[in-house]
């Protein structure tokens, strides 16, 4: 699954990353859940399932 952080302006979205990624990790750790942020944790064939970043305009 994916989250989403934002909007953000110019080096705000670097902090809001940070932050999110260490909210993140709490919220796994008090719930027993392993937590990766390998973009492809299981070896194979998974074209298109890499990290990704979207970007908007608007």
């Amino acid at each position: 699954w994916e989250y989403q952080v934002g909007p953000s302006v110019g080096i705000e979205a670097g902090d809001h990353i940070w932050c999110s990624r260490y909210i993140l990790e709490r919220i796994t750790e008090q719930a027993g859940v392993v937590l990766t942020l390998d973009p492809k944790p299981i070896d194979g064939d998974w074209n298109g399932a890499g990290c990704h970043t979207n970007y908007s305009t608007k």
